[in-house]
């Protein structure tokens, strides 16, 4: 005979179910894919047990009658066991293609082998050969039905297959074998409320009462179900004596009371709440069920100022101050209301506990919900980090009304606090960065991004940290710790391959060092093909093939930068050989036409690079101003996420043409012969850069391109 494979592999149990019967009652059972071949188990009829045990006798002597005829020769056995445990060495070893090929062999010496159909079933279940799996599967059940580990498996591919019948048919064959598997029994329960079987719920939750003690989630859940079944009086009865096994438990009662409210026995109903709160005045939960009594009978005064003792207790929970606010702002709506009203009711709340930052929390939201002026807004932000300063939403709210205020000392504070308490959020550290360097503390910035970056994790989002590796790179490149910054850019690249502004700095800073040309170039060219109006992108493209002497190709890049810079200059100021020499040429050679048949896509964010008040070049500086705008969700328990934007940058210096840009294209001019247009250039590059003077000077008089 072949050997059990249970003596050599234990295999887990496949389902579990440890969740308290009442919520169970309301959910229901999902499935996934679907098969197509019957089951044995697929009749889905219900039998009473002296057939069952006919039937059971008869299959156990048809089983041994087939077992017997296919007894194995004891060579066909030691070879079925080799091959069967050699399968499962091959799958332990993640050889999969080989463990099918051997569960297949030592099926054809052995086709009674339940442990190898079993095992079969996963592998063609992975393969999607549904129908195939689930013949195995049961092929594997049917030769070894105690055995439940197939029992249960096949269950559980009934359920997913949404064949509640012949699951059923399984799970209570398994609770017949296992009286004391209450996970067992709480599927069945399912599947009963599925069928709408109450008296088969019934049964359920009495055989797991038996085995887990009596208790309030087995009395509810029969109550529930005989509810459904419409019968009042037993329902009724349940939850009496459910009251009277705890007597001095009031809550059983208000649930009585809450019970005849359902069924309009209103009068009956306000006796016993009346008699709760007689014996436990500031029991919530029965002025919570007094309060829908006063609702329900049109006494809304009373209904009030039972509210506001509810939210105004000490005693009451967050779950009842914050049902009974959801309640007062959805009356208030429809009566439209004023809103200083529950803004009132907030600040009662707040006397009582001026420590209750979840009610504070509401209050935020409630103000967002109406729109209210932003300063108000702002005050209780204030109010509710100081509460609770480690609440990040908050403080990005009030970040973002900082941040389009230009506030750069408060963001700069505000971001401080929030690293401290939130110290894996990347974000503090960005803007707190930014803010230094719009005060001109650019120490206290790169210390900052420095900080940021210590902190980076696996969640971290990747867009951030690659803006602070940027922004790190930068300004270690101002203080001429070239190598150091090379390594942030490179850091910012690994985690934001396409970051434009980075790759346009990185690849400038590279030419203008004499470093790897060729790699620069690949850089700059990543940025010229995903924004091809973007004058800093062509003007350092242009300057890189400069540096490879390839001047006619740089020519044709800085024309297309010079088109763009040249519009801001008084159109008098340009000879007419000048103005047509950057008209936009069709003519083109082959990177040129690269970049023109690249699809134009979002252009080049650079708002970070401007707000640190410069662009690629140290001698073009521009001010941006950042625009912070704030995306609020709100939620019944307050706020659920704050997101800051990033919006467009106003640029005040747009109206000025880059000087580095015009000298670049004088030295490229010269190079390509046109000297004329070259010391033109060079002479419109002396009116917006003071600090050259000396070297155009020259190169004007020299009349020649000279390298500094």
């Amino acid at each position: 005979m072949a050997l059990i494979m249970a003596e050599f592999v234990t295999i887990a149990a496949m389902s579990s179910c440890g969740a308290a019967i009442a919520p169970m009652l309301m959910g229901g059972l999902t499935g996934a894919s679907s098969v197509a071949t019957t089951s044995m188990y697929s009749s889905g009829k219900n039998v009473n047990t002296k057939t069952k045990s006919k039937k059971t006798a008869t299959n156990d002597k048809n089983q041994k009658k087939v077992l017997a005829d296919a007894l194995l020769s004891h060579d066909d056995s030691l070879r079925y066991n080799y091959y069967f445990l050699e399968a499962i060495r091959q799958q332990n070893a993640g050889h999969y293609d080989a463990a099918y090929d051997l569960l297949r062999r030592s099926l054809d010496i052995n086709p009674q082998g339940a442990e190898a159909w079993y095992y079969l079933s996963m592998y063609q279940s992975e393969m999607d050969q549904d129908s195939l799996a689930r013949q195995s599967l049961e092929h594997a059940a049917s030769l070894s039905p105690k055995n439940s580990t197939y029992q249960e498996r096949l269950g559980q591919y009934f359920l997913h297959t949404r064949d509640y019948a012949s699951a059923k048919a399984v799970y209570e064959q398994l609770a017949d074998d296992h009286h004391t598997r209450t996970d067992v029994l709480r599927i069945l329960l399912q599947l009963y409320q599925q069928d709408k079987d109450y008296r088969g719920m019934l049964s359920a939750i009495e055989r797991i009462e038996r085995v887990e003690g009596k208790g309030e989630e087995f009395t509810l859940a029969k109550m529930h179900v005989y509810e459904l079944m419409g019968d009042k009086k037993s329902a009724w009865q349940a939850l009496k004596s459910l009251s009277d096994e705890h007597p001095s438990d009031l809550n059983y009662r208000v649930m009585m009371g809450n019970w005849l409210m359902q069924n309009e026995r209103q009068k009956e109903a306000l006796k016993l709440f009346t008699a709760a709160l007689r014996e436990e005045p500031d029991n919530t939960y029965a002025q919570s069920s007094m309060y829908d009594y006063y609702r329900a009978t049109g006494q809304d005064s009373l209904a009030r100022q039972t509210m506001r003792a509810i939210v105004l207790s000490p005693k009451s929970t967050t779950e009842n101050k914050s049902s009974m606010i959801r309640q007062a702002v959805k009356e208030n709506e429809e009566a439209n209301g004023d809103s200083t009203e529950i803004l009132q009711l907030f600040d009662d709340i707040m006397a009582v506990n001026p420590n209750d930052s979840d009610m504070m929390e509401m209050k935020v939201a409630y103000m967002n919900l109406k729109k209210m002026p932003e300063d108000s807004i702002a005050t209780a932000l204030r109010q509710l980090l100081a509460i609770m300063p480690e609440n990040a939403g908050a403080r990005l709210q009030l970040l973002g009304t900082h941040l389009r205020r230009q506030q750069y000392s408060d963001v700069a504070s505000l971001c401080h606090e929030g690293t401290l308490y939130n110290p894996d959020e990347m974000v503090f550290y960005y803007y707190e960065g930014l803010a230094y360097y719009n005060e001109d503390r650019r120490d206290d910035a790169l210390a900052t991004f420095q900080r940021g970056v210590s902190q980076i994790n696996s969640e971290s989002n990747a867009e951030l940290v690659g803006d602070l590796y940027y922004f790190m790179g930068d300004l270690l490149h101002q203080r001429d710790r070239d190598k150091e910054a090379f390594a942030a850019y490179d850091s910012c690249l690994q985690w934001v391959p396409e970051h434009m502004a980075c790759l346009n700095n990185y690849a400038y800073y590279l030419c203008l060092q004499g470093g790897d040309l060729e790699r620069a170039e690949q850089m700059s060219y990543k940025t010229v093909k995903a924004d091809p109006k973007n004058t800093n992108a062509l003007d350092t493209y242009a300057w890189i093939l400069f540096r490879q002497e390839r001047y006619a190709e740089a020519k044709i890049y800085i024309d297309q930068a010079l088109t763009l810079e040249l519009a801001k200059v008084d159109s008098t100021m340009l000879s007419d050989e000048l103005a047509k020499a950057i008209t936009p040429q069709t003519d083109v050679k082959p990177q040129e036409q690269k970049a023109e048949e690249a699809k134009n896509t979002d252009e080049i964010d650079d708002f970070e690079a401007e707000l640190l008040g410069e662009s690629k070049h140290d001698e073009q500086e521009t001010t941006k101003t950042p625009i912070g705008v704030v995306d609020v969700n709100e939620s019944e328990a307050g706020i659920e996420e704050t997101d800051i934007e990033e919006a467009d940058t106003v640029d005040v210096d747009e109206i000025t043409p880059s000087s580095v840009v015009l000298e670049h294209a004088g030295d490229i001019y010269a190079m390509t012969g046109e000297t004329d247009r070259a010391v033109e250039l060079w002479n419109l590059a002396l009116d917006y850069t003071p600090d050259r003077q000396a070297i155009i000077e020259k190169k004007i008089r020299l009349r020649k391109y000279m390298d500094d």
